[in-house]
């Protein structure tokens, strides 16, 4: 096996200690001066939003700036001289640019693999992933997403598929390898015409939760399957907005509730916990639903680093896979001036552009009053017919056409500017705090992750 595509964990048993105390231990504001850590990582909580660059990160730092005065939690978060911060290569084995299903199992098995599979080596063997190392050292493990919960990105710590579209398999293996917690959307790949696997968990013990108020009574279960809806969760726009979601819970609800459940299991966890709407909305160009969902997703940092407090034996990892339609807040106006004001105007909007793809779906009609009413755009019949020509014609999704049709409109209003429709090739940040995080490097490729979590959690 070549070095490239082989895990690192053998660089991390060399040398000095993984495990030194003292560099957690300087500032006298940081998170680690109340705690004192021990040797290893008893708990992972990996944090990730999927497909945020750079740009998305900044441009939603720049917002809350200008909205509360206060910086995003990520951005104080990197402020601590105790947390490692790196900058992470995340190409798969077959292409610069990663989909999520090789980016995930990179961090999953240790390998780089070719886009599309999870956890299957170049070769086409299946690999060992992270959650199977997890249960045998007597850990439990949890996922959360708001995306489908046999979604590349948490299968990747959990299942072997040779593509990522097997996603009745991957509820499967969910079952088969006894995934203690599992909260989030993709009802249908567990309950539907051919099958309902729902119960088979029921009768493993399981507690099912189909909406926010069964989520609240599952404090003292140690095992959970909640599953919101039948596919994605609604954007955190639409969910704030649009009363008929009130019923779903938050991303931080569901980490909330993952973390009451696993910490009952006295040898630790390995919790997993995804914004995966943010390269939804990244793929759509859609400015307001990107902002919402990297919002929702900061709303967890804090709730990582409280739980870190009381229990320092815990190494959090915050990060994404990879960036997703290349989201820049750019300069516009004389001297740049008006890109504070675009900001304010994202604001207005209340809706994302799938709540209209979503009346589409219904009545095969482009609603240009919704539209209007959610973003304040008016559109023209000129405009309404290229979008319906584009879905029906060329077999578009409404909400990328949206974006296209409409850029002009789009970038005056909100000043943000979008490269494609397509995940990119940038380096992305992470971020790590707890045991073995000292080890992590400044230039990180992403399957060297793998073995930096195995040697921290001792597996």
């Amino acid at each position: 096996m070549s070095e490239q595509y082989s895990s690192s964990r053998r660089r991390f048993i060399k040398g000095a200690g993984l495990f030194g105390g003292a560099s957690f231990l300087a500032g006298p504001k940081s998170l680690a001066t109340e705690p004192k850590l021990i040797g290893a990582a008893k708990n992972l909580i990996f944090l990730v939003a999927d497909g945020m660059g750079v740009g998305t990160l900044s441009f939603a730092h720049h917002w809350q700036m200008r909205q509360t005065g206060q910086p995003l939690e990520w951005m104080q978060l990197l402020q601590d001289p105790n947390v490692r911060r790196c900058l992470q290569d995340t190409a798969s084995a077959n292409s610069p640019v990663t989909d999520s299903a090789a980016a995930g199992s990179a961090w999953g098995c240790g390998e780089r693999v070719n886009n599309r599979s999870i956890n299957y080596s170049t070769r086409g063997q299946p690999l060992k992933p992270l959650f199977s190392y997890a249960k045998e050292s007597g850990r439990a493990t949890g996922l959360v997403s708001t995306c489908r919960i046999t979604h590349a990105t948490p299968a990747a710590f959990v299942a072997n598929v040779a593509n990522r579209d097997a996603e009745d398999r991957i509820a499967d293996q969910y079952l088969e390898r006894g995934v203690d917690v599992l909260l989030g959307g993709g009802a249908k790949h567990f309950s539907n015409e051919e099958r309902d696997l729902c119960d088979a968990f029921i009768r493993k013990g399981y507690t099912f939760a189909e909406n926010a108020a069964e989520l609240a009574q599952t404090v003292n279960d140690k095992q959970i399957l909640g599953l919101f809806t039948r596919g994605h969760l609604p954007y955190a726009i639409d969910r704030k907005y649009d009363a008929r979601f009130a019923a779903i819970p938050s991303l931080a609800t569901m980490f909330k509730a993952a973390l009451q459940s696993l910490e009952q299991h006295e040898n630790g966890f390995v919790l997993q916990v995804e914004a995966g709407r943010i390269d939804h909305a990244g793929h759509a160009n859609d400015p307001a639903s990107i902002l919402h969902e990297t919002l929702e997703f900061d709303r967890c940092i804090p709730i990582a680093l409280d739980y870190y407090k009381a229990h320092p034996d815990t190494l959090i990892i915050v990060t994404t896979d990879h960036g997703t339609g290349g989201c820049q807040l750019n300069g516009t106006g004389k001297g740049y001036q008006e890109s504070g004001p675009a900001l304010d105007r994202i604001n207005r909007f209340k809706g994302s552009f799938q709540s209209v793809a979503r009346i589409y779906e219904q009545t095969g009609a482009f609603d240009a009053r919704h539209f209007e009413a959610i973003s304040g755009l008016a559109v023209n019949d000129a405009q309404i017919e290229q979008i319906l020509h584009e879905v029906q014609q060329n077999k578009r999704y409404m909400t990328s056409v949206i974006a296209d049709v409409l850029n002009d409109k789009l970038m005056e209003r909100t000043a943000i500017g979008w490269t494609s429709n397509n995940h990119t090739a940038e380096h992305v940040e992470l971020a790590a705090l707890g045991p073995g995080s000292a080890e992590i490097p400044m230039f990180l490729k992403n399957y060297e992750l793998h073995g930096m979590l195995r040697q921290a959690l001792n597996l």
